[in-house]
């Protein structure tokens, strides 16, 4: 297996930090991206193959405190929560999790999100990079509701990989009755916390809320100290596993102005139901059809480096889309992307990915790939 030894990179005083960042640079973590202004630990300086077998064979664990909630409080927190979200949320029981995107008045997608609801007066949508806060906190009085928005202080950790539950249970007795996308709180390691059957990958997997950061740092090290058996081992999240299972993470600022039909999940959206934010642009959508469409794409030649910014996608000589995602899969040994194109485009066109070394051949290859 090659060694890599990388320099950290340097970081600014101005861009906050998780609770955990002490105990993630003890653990190795090298490289960060900031992520709702926050800095989140993505690479540890290892071979990515040595991350990648700990998450599909044994225990990772993941710093998302940069994952932050957007909490909705009081008697009408889930009439807030099911117009900021195109799902349905109205069915939202105490203790149910849906994963879902939120979009703008252009129906364009914001964030992805899961939404839980932890206890029967808040909604959190735990979400990806965009001031989602804000948001909620104007379509809240725009729509004269009793709910509050809010952030609070919850910076959570991902527990991902078969031996997730084994960890869990030595800190947390009794979690491996925890269904599916369900959450509970519950002491973990005698801290309370939200937990939740969910995650950013489709390995068995947790994510733990912590209801203050005071003792963040003692669940870090309790975690780690009940994962040792099991091999678990402190990582980012994967982004070759996402790729491979066909997660993605359309933020706001780099997501190329999709809509959800046009990134595929045209089926959880909920069109003909309740009012939402962006309804009116996504029924206009549907109704004349998507300009764009997701597809997976399996490439030809060397390994992918580190993707820094989208790739363009060609076939017959013209630019027909736009490469988003795109790494070297351990799974199927070859080179893989997730790309967003003309829909007038056939699958059976004769693709080329413009990486930054050269063209590349690509043919089409269902999602997920893996």
């Amino acid at each position: 297996m090659t060694t890599h030894t990388v320099a950290r990179i340097p970081l600014h005083p101005n861009v906050r930090r998780s609770p955990y960042f002490d105990r993630t640079l003890a653990a190795g973590a090298v490289d960060f991206m900031v992520y709702n202004h926050t800095y989140m630990p993505i690479d540890y300086g290892r071979d990515p193959r040595e991350d990648w077998d700990a998450l599909v064979e044994r225990a990772t664990l993941w710093d998302v405190g940069a994952e932050r909630q957007t909490e909705l409080r009081g008697p009408d927190a889930l009439r807030l929560a099911d117009y900021i979200s195109p799902r349905d949320l109205s069915g939202l029981a105490v203790g149910d999790c849906r994963f879902s995107p939120v979009c703008d008045d252009a129906g364009e997608i914001m964030a992805e999100c899961i939404v839980l609801r932890p206890w029967e007066d808040a909604v959190w949508f735990s979400h990806s990079d965009v001031d989602l806060t804000l948001w909620a906190i104007g379509l809240g009085r725009w729509l004269g509701l009793d709910a509050v928005a809010s952030e609070p202080d919850v910076a959570p950790l991902q527990l991902q990989g078969p031996s997730a539950g084994a960890v869990m249970e030595a800190v947390s007795p009794g979690i491996g009755t925890l269904p599916r996308y369900r959450c509970a709180q519950l002491q973990v390691a005698g801290i309370d916390a939200v937990v939740s059957n969910t995650g950013w990958s489709r390995e068995a997997g947790y994510e733990i809320y912590p209801l203050s950061s005071e003792r963040a740092e003692e669940l870090w090290d309790a975690l780690l100290a009940a994962g040792e058996p099991h091999g678990l081992l402190v990582t980012g999240p994967n982004i070759v596993r996402a790729v491979e299972q066909a997660i993605s993470d359309t933020q706001y600022v780099t997501n190329s102005r999709v809509n959800p039909i046009e990134a595929g999940m045209e089926a959880m959206l909920d069109l003909d139901g309740a009012p939402f934010a962006g309804r009116e642009a996504l029924r206009a959508v549907r109704e004349r059809g998507p300009a764009r469409r997701t597809i997976g794409l399996r490439c030809d030649g060397p390994q992918f480096g580190r993707m820094e910014r989208f790739w363009p996608l060609v076939a017959g000589g013209a630019e027909v889309g736009v490469v988003r995602w795109a790494v070297y899969s351990f799974a199927l040994e070859a080179n893989i992307a997730i790309a967003l194109v003309d829909a007038t485009v056939p699958d059976d066109a004769t693709f080329a990915v413009r990486a930054p070394d050269g063209d590349r051949a690509a043919r089409v290859h269902p999602l997920p790939f893996v």
